[in-house]
């Protein structure tokens, strides 16, 4: 499986600049990290408290960031790492001060911008909101909040939907002074600012502008700081006139119109609003209300092929499978598949089923549908496969499977190995109470007889205790997956356990981060 992660590596004995210490350290380090920035999401599980996941996190950032901070940024760039460990990392890097590195400064500006982009709006401005709230504010979280806030293409959207939390962002990196400064200028004319003024409003706002939108950035400022005096913006204008025309909302965000209706139009339902504003609704909006729509009589088109397929395996679960989502996750199946160099001629997968795998009532079956999501990718690197559940059931892809009973692994292990496959893939959380340890008892057993077939084990949950996920045998590495695009995640782990050097030279090549490295 390592040959997935092809790379070419210097032979230099230091390479990278890491010593005999951090070699020593980095694999287990490494493997903990990973499995926590894949699977863990700052909610609770089936089997841990929020709180209890938050300070295993923690640790886990912690302890790869002591060991290197280059090393540290660059796996925060990896595809599949969870927004929640995209925020802690940018968190960490900005309120400690880099000194040193193999890596010039410049990267890591690069890397933190990139993770920051990549985050959905809500996310970005919560983790502006945790600066704040840890008292980060050095010149680089400043430059950093104020870029990537008043340069936005949707400043406007943003205003109306997020005003108090851009308000919060923005007045931690101006200060409550200059916040308050820049509310009275800009309420002034270009031609009616003195110089002084125009310099304050050119060193605070016009600096991180991009393009020619300063008129509409002051106006969205102004609209963010409190002024809705002349506003001219159809999104800033149409939230003034809906506190006194229903109507005027249907620019406006769902959420908006409906703290605007809770507030002055108590008469109008939330079906109202629904059906006034559908049209803003985002792509994730749109799946995420459609039990409320088919309750209110509104009907709201989404194109399942713009959803990962785990988003639409928990909707599946939800609102019942369909011929439409069928072959959305049939075609996104074989299009990640067709991305690894690796086929099989026959694969078996096991899928635990158990109760545990429903998740945590804030993450209702995310377990078992990032286990169907995957079972539907490797089937689909082979030219036939068996997949069968914990409970000995054999399933066909794109099936749905309730989360019910104790885990009990073994009979399907061996099971699959009767159909002599090439590889056995193993989906579970690695929690094994039927009984625990027979899985791994069991794997010991077929290799004394002989039986070398490959198995390898995915698991979609964080185990807290562990520190990382479980493995459900010694002799089988637990590799960790959010969704089936992240399969890589897991094997960049087995590879660093075997070689730091040859693991390190693919991380690098993974997130672009060859071009800042020194000549050899």
């Amino acid at each position: 499986m390592q040959d997935l992660i092809a790379t070419q590596v210097d032979d230099r004995k230091q390479a990278f600049g890491l010593t005999e210490t951090q070699r020593e350290l980095l694999p287990l380090a490494f493997g903990s990290f990973l499995d926590s920035v894949a699977t863990a999401t700052g909610r609770g599980t089936f089997y841990n408290s929020r709180e209890e996941q938050a300070a295993s996190v923690e640790a886990a950032h912690r302890d790869l960031f002591d060991i290197d901070r280059d090393v540290y940024t660059a796996a925060l760039m990896l595809p599949g790492v969870t927004d929640y460990s995209r925020q802690i990392g940018v968190r960490r890097l900005l309120q400690t001060t880099r000194d040193g590195g193999i890596l010039p400064a410049e990267f890591e500006a690069v890397a933190m911008t990139h993770l920051v982009r990549g985050l959905p709006t809500q996310r970005m401005l919560k983790l502006f909101g945790m600066l704040r709230r840890d008292r980060v504010n050095n010149a680089r979280t400043r430059r950093l909040i104020l870029s990537e806030i008043l340069s936005a293409d949707g400043l406007e959207f943003w205003a109306v939907k997020y005003r108090e939390k851009l308000r919060v962002a923005l007045t931690h990196a101006w200060g409550r002074r200059t916040a308050s400064i820049l509310r009275s200028v800009l309420a002034k004319s270009v031609d009616d600012r003195n110089e002084k003024e125009a310099q304050i409003v050119r060193q605070n706002v016009t600096r991180f502008v991009r393009g020619d939108v300063v008129a509409r950035t002051e106006q969205c400022v102004r609209f963010i700081l409190g002024d809705e005096e002349g506003l001219k913006l159809d999104r800033l204008a149409a939230y003034r006139d809906a506190k006194s025309n229903f109507d005027r909302g249907a620019v406006l965000p769902p959420e908006t119109m409906e703290g605007l209706r809770s507030r002055y139009h108590k008469d109008r339902t939330n079906a109202e609003v629904l059906a006034l504003t559908k049209s803003q609704l985002t792509t994730g909006q749109k799946i995420a209300v459609q039990r409320k729509a088919e309750q209110s009589g509104v009907e709201v088109e989404f194109d399942p092929a713009k959803y990962d397929a785990v988003r639409l395996y928990v909707y599946a679960f939800e609102m019942g499978m369909t011929d439409e989502i069928r072959q959305a996750l049939r075609e996104k199946a074989e299009a990640a598949a067709a991305r690894l160099p690796v086929q099989f001629e026959r694969v078996g997968v096991l899928i635990d089923a158990s109760q545990s795998m429903i998740g945590h009532d804030t993450q209702a079956r995310r377990p078992i549908a990032t286990a169907l999501a995957l079972g539907d990718l490797l089937s689909a690197t082979a030219d036939e496969s068996v997949a069968i559940t914990s409970d000995g059931r054999a399933i066909e892809s794109y099936e749905l499977v309730e989360p019910s009973g104790d885990t009990s692994l073994a009979a399907g292990l061996v099971k699959l190995l009767k159909s002599d496959p090439d590889v056995v893939f193993v989906l579970s959380d690695g929690y094994e109470n039927a009984p625990a340890g027979r899985f791994g008892e069991t794997v010991a057993a077929v290799r004394r007889i002989g039986i070398q077939t490959p198995i390898h084990q995915f698991t979609p949950v964080f185990a807290a205790e562990s520190q990382g996920v479980r493995t459900l045998s010694d002799s089988v590495v637990a590799m960790p997956v959010s969704k089936p695009e992240a399969i890589g995640l897991g094997l960049l782990k087995a590879l660093i356990e075997s070689d730091v050097d040859r693991g390190v030279a693919a991380l690098f090549g993974m997130t672009k981060v060859a071009g800042y490295l020194p000549a050899a």
